[in-house]
């Protein structure tokens, strides 16, 4: 465990350095860059996670491009997909990116490190849409029987944040269990060969390890852990572009209604470059909820994964949520 902290550390050291160079190297041209990206450029960082399908939506629609037209700006818009939160964190720390879809563990990490940055909303969150799975044959029946069990999942994701939440509600903690660290594509064959004894992991996984019964839901987030996936800007794009950033929130809204409206149709319209089958994207999105605005609610769960980094020596600095989330955008959402 203490090896595992260590890492994790090192990890997340990494990416606090990585936001100070790159906010150092970029402070001199803050103000020109903000100057050009007024009326002329929006940069939106994306993720291929079935949760954040309103973007995908919305960028093959060309709605907010229309959008922006009509209200009379003349934006360049640009949609970067990145393989997660680190990577994207990159991205916003180089200047690259102006609003983006991310987990609550990156967005806050990012903030920790000192990226200028807001959250503006929560593209989805669901006390659902993480969960620890077993194998439905597992010895394993309660929270309590996973004392001196392994767990599989993504080192430092918001899957290790969900495991504690759940522990501390059962009486656990990390130093109990064992962690190996696997990635989502990883997971389902470590579960099969006996690798692990669980898995904590998110939708869509959550619904193809479960989809043909061999393994089953032994915990989730129901009443302890909401799941945010924050919507983030930065912070001088925002000051400089609000109304860009509303539209895009509108637009954003708009797409994700699309989808509530008719979730079979664009979970086949998107099932080969998610590369799932339809069923499994339908039933990922179920467990979904799409807010966009942000609530007193999602600040109080955030900050308690703001908590959980710092605890866990994660980040080096501690983060008070409600000094980072504008509610300007969602007043208009409601």
């Amino acid at each position: 465990m203490r090896k595992l902290k260590r890492s994790l550390a090192l990890l997340f050291a990494t990416i606090f350095t990585i936001g100070m160079l790159s906010g150092c190297s970029a402070s001199k041209d803050t103000k020109s860059q903000d100057q050009t990206a007024s009326a002329q450029t929006l940069n939106i960082a994306i993720q291929p996670v079935v949760g954040y399908l309103p973007a995908y939506i919305l960028k093959d629609s060309g709605a907010l491009e229309q959008a922006l037209a009509d209200a009379g700006y003349d934006v360049k818009v640009t949609y970067t997909e990145y393989e997660s939160g680190p990577p994207e964190n990159e991205a916003f720390a180089a200047g690259l990116a102006d609003i983006g879809l991310m987990g609550n563990v990156p967005a806050l990490s990012g903030i920790a490190s000192g990226q200028d940055r807001k959250i503006v909303g929560i593209a989805y969150n669901g006390e659902a849409t993480e969960a620890i799975i077993i194998p439905k044959d597992s010895d394993i029946k309660t929270v309590a029987d996973l004392r001196g069990k392994k767990i599989g999942l993504v080192v430092g994701s918001i899957a290790q944040n969900l495991v504690s939440a759940v522990f501390e509600q059962n009486g656990l903690s990390f130093d109990d269990v064992e962690f190996v660290n696997l990635s989502a594509g990883e997971q389902q064959q470590a579960l099969a060969n006996g690798q692990v004894d669980a898995v904590a992991t998110w939708e869509p996984t959550i619904s193809k390890l479960t989809a043909d019964g061999s393994n089953a839901v032994l915990a989730d987030g129901t009443g302890v852990f909401l799941g945010e996936n924050p919507i983030i800007a930065r912070g001088a794009y925002v000051k400089s572009n609000p109304e860009i950033v509303q539209i895009f929130l509108n637009e954003y809204k708009k797409a994700a209604q699309l989808l509530t409206e008719d979730t079979e149709k664009y979970a086949k319209e998107y099932s080969d470059y998610f590369g799932l089958d339809a069923s499994i994207v339908s039933a990922a999105l179920s467990n979904a909820k799409l807010p966009i605005a942000i609530t007193d609610a999602d600040v109080t769960d955030l900050q308690q994964t703001a908590a959980f980094l710092k605890n866990e020596n994660l980040v080096t600095s501690e983060v008070t949520v409600a000094d980072y989330v504008d509610f300007t955008f969602s007043d208009s959402l409601k």
